[in-house]
């Protein structure tokens, strides 16, 4: 990727497939192998105290047995979709002696059940902050619905009155995000999953030093899963002295629990709640293909301009207030936008946001929705595809009666485990008429889901760590300009990929079958 006179980052024309060598976090790896060792002692601990009892108790066996049934049995009657029940009970009928004890030290409705009042109790202070508009005037009933149901899942308010641009690469977007931190007056908020040291980084972090000095408030969120190996100490404590406020979510400890799981995938920008961005793109520079890792990137991501920004300043502020725990004073940053009058009746957007906060996946239930009311079309671009039984029969279903099916999935793989069980799950779904394309020497990093009547664009993968254990963002929407522009994107991806056949089916192969197999066992927690 090269610089324009203008200063931006502009794409190469060609597509290729190249590795630089990039620098390291000796920090960061000497934190991982440090969490990594305690949280193996723990575990270790765990073992002896077993060998112990069996040692000791002669009857310990007959308890284990008896714990590992009612464990298996309250595993049933949980929330959990059925392939995570199938996991947590073939782990616990094989490893009966001790398993029941590893499931209730993993149990996020036992270790998050303080964090999740706490997110309650925000979210109480949250839900009457937007009332939803009329929409009685959509066109759509299946728009209709999916609205209804953010609104009533999350208080997800629907906008008409908002002007959106689609971003179909990660350097695009950033070229729009820094324009519009250079026009920023009151506040900015930034939250991603990873913040990494690099190019970008440093062009924003010197937008961001000239707007603290005019006493612009510039807020940071980063997951310090995520952003350990990428973002040096150093670099914080300069944004810190620098006056910007730095919060990290979820910090990594060497414990052993269910919460180092939870992550924060978000991908949101808001401008003095005039402006806000979300998609797939974290902060670093190979999302703007300034450093190449796994080929070319392919990224996308939303602007919006209007009163449909509000709905990220709360996803945003009701992050900070969780790590923080200091009063925030939401309508102070919420009607600053002005007005896009918009002259087409049913178009609608809605920015929300899925997360274990909530009782159930929004993020999930909104691509079952989506997927179950495709009359024509169904095209999902996403880097891993891990969906559960009711999202596989659902696109199998949809294929069979006739719709035109599409899934786009890297070429080159960054965690390869994953790339098996995407790959396998991918290959299974040709059986029934559903077309598959990988982009030629690319990773696809694009989280979108596209009908012919609905779209929705953010940080959303169809994997069941997105719908199960991160904290998502993304923006719904009817509005033809962007289902035009997300469509073209698609398209246009055609002519860099290669559409799979059956006799590219890794699967051919029974000993890639078998290992998939494996892979897909430990699927929930991919």
């Amino acid at each position: 990727m090269n610089k324009g006179t203008n200063g931006k980052i502009k794409t190469n024309d060609s597509i290729f497939a190249l590795k630089l060598r990039t620098e390291s976090n000796g920090l960061g790896v000497l934190k991982t192998v440090i969490v990594v060792l305690l949280i193996a002692i723990q575990a270790g601990i765990l073992v002896l105290a077993y060998l112990y009892f069996m040692s000791v108790f002669q009857w310990y066996l007959a308890f284990a047995i008896i714990m590992t049934l009612i464990t298996c049995v309250y595993v049933l009657s949980s929330d959990f979709h059925g392939q995570a029940k199938a996991t947590w009970i073939l782990f616990l009928l094989t490893c009966f002696s001790f398993g029941y004890v590893i499931y209730f030290m993993s149990d996020k409705h036992i270790l998050f059940a303080k964090s999740r009042k706490k997110f309650e109790k925000i979210l109480k202070e949250t839900e009457n902050l937007q009332k939803q508009i009329d929409l009685s005037t959509l066109n759509e009933k299946e728009v209709k619905i999916n609205c209804d149901y953010l609104f009533n899942a999350g208080k997800f308010v629907a906008h008409k009155n908002t002007k959106t641009t689609y971003y179909p690469t990660g350097t695009q977007l950033f070229d729009s995000i820094l324009d519009e931190l250079r026009k920023a007056q009151d506040f900015i908020f930034i939250e991603f999953f990873i913040v990494s040291n690099g190019v970008l980084l440093n062009r924003i972090l010197d937008i961001l030093k000239e707007k603290v000095k005019q006493n612009v408030d510039v807020r940071i969120i980063y997951d310090d899963m995520g952003s350990h190996r990428t973002l040096k100490r150093k670099t914080k404590k300069e944004i810190i002295d620098a006056g910007i406020k730095l919060q990290s979510f979820n910090k990594l400890v060497p414990v052993f629990n269910i919460a180092l799981n939870l992550r924060d995938h978000r991908k949101i920008i808001v401008i003095d709640g005039k402006v806000a961005f979300t998609g797939g793109a974290n902060l670093a520079d190979e999302y703007v293909n300034e450093k190449r890792m796994h080929g070319y990137w392919k990224d996308s991501g939303i602007k919006l301009e209007g009163s449909a920004v509000d709905n990220l300043s709360i996803a945003f502020l009701s992050q900070w207030k969780f790590i923080t725990n200091k009063n925030i004073d939401y309508k102070s940053y919420l009607n600053r936008a002005e007005s896009f009058n918009d002259d087409v009746d049913d178009a609608v957007v809605v920015p929300f946001v899925s997360g274990p906060n909530y009782t159930f996946s929004i993020a999930q239930n909104m691509y079952a929705n989506i997927i179950a009311n495709a009359k024509e079309k169904l095209y999902i671009m996403t880097p891993y595809f891990i969906p559960d039984e009711t999202l596989m029969n659902l696109i199998k279903n949809k294929a069979r009666s006739g719709v035109d099916v599409r899934i786009f999935i890297p070429d080159i793989a960054d965690k390869k485990f994953v790339y098996i069980v995407t790959r396998n799950n991918v290959e299974k779904l040709l059986d029934y008429g559903v077309k598959v394309y990988t982009m030629t020497h690319s990773f696809i990093h694009s989280k979108i889901i596209l009908t012919e009547n609905s779209a929705i664009v953010g940080s959303i993968n169809v994997d069941l760590r997105s719908f199960n254990q991160q904290f998502e963002s993304a923006v719904y929407t009817n509005e033809k300009s962007i289902l035009d522009a997300v469509m073209f994107d698609f398209t246009d991806t055609i002519r860099y990929s290669k559409e799979l056949t059956f006799e590219d089916r890794k699967r051919n192969k029974v000993s890639y079958r078998m290992l998939a197999g494996l892979f897909n066992l430990i699927s929930p927690f991919m």
